[in-house]
């Protein structure tokens, strides 16, 4: 998988990706005003208040850059009510963080989700919310990341798999299994909706980059 950071110090970072043919990653901070948008992603964002602004054209740019690292042309990115609508022959995928946009473009794998997230953010408080009981028992034995990266990798995880089921998954409805040295994750599907069993086929890797979480999650056909 190609990775492209603009920032020097990150862009030095291996993070050592695992080999996915005709995919590649992108991570730009947000500093983008619109002016990069193309054509039709123009339209949309003339409705836009400044902050959601920010985050489509910079979440746009990142897209725009993994399409270039394919050698694709870079092509609009539209969207529907809930997922960007990607050009015939892609999948891909965008996270937004305080500081960073990531996306994420395949030509070969049937559906990607990527998150990106700032470690600390996922307090005690919120695990009853977002992880089922057996989850919150592994975190005892991983890094203190590992709260961020499960739910980051549950994001990832949901954007990848809507393309294919078209249905919410409450968070209670997936369980994510970290394997904290090998940097990978799987996700158990725990409800009913069977289109949404694609998720346990997919793979995830993780990698701490700053202080930050990006995960990237695969489908394969």
């Amino acid at each position: 998988m190609h990775w492209f950071c603009e920032t020097p110090s990150l862009q030095q970072i291996d993070p050592a990706w695992p080999a996915l043919p005709d995919t590649a990653m992108a991570l730009l901070p947000k500093r983008r005003t619109g002016s990069e948008l193309l054509g039709a992603e123009q339209v949309l964002a003339q409705q836009m208040g400044d902050s959601r602004l920010t985050d489509f054209a910079a979440g746009r740019a990142c897209a725009h850059l993994a399409q270039k690292h394919l050698g694709l042309s870079a092509q609009p990115i539209l969207r529907d009510e809930r997922a960007p609508v990607w050009p015939k022959g892609q999948c891909g995928s965008i996270s937004h963080a305080k500081d960073w946009a990531l996306a994420a473009v395949s030509t070969s794998l049937r559906s990607i989700g990527v998150d990106v997230e700032a470690q600390g953010r996922v307090t005690q408080k919120l695990y009853r919310a977002l992880f089922r009981p057996e989850e919150v028992n592994a975190f005892s034995s991983c890094s203190d990341a590992a709260p961020s990266v499960a739910f980051a990798a549950k994001e990832a995880g949901y954007k990848a798999i809507y393309p294919i089921g078209g249905a919410y998954i409450g968070f209670q409805e997936a369980s994510v299994e970290l394997d904290w040295q090998s940097q990978c994750f799987r996700i158990l599907y725990h409800g009913d909706h069977k289109a949404n069993k694609a998720l346990e086929s997919g793979v995830g890797y993780w990698r701490l980059i700053d202080s930050y979480v990006i995960v990237f999650f695969a489908i394969q056909d």
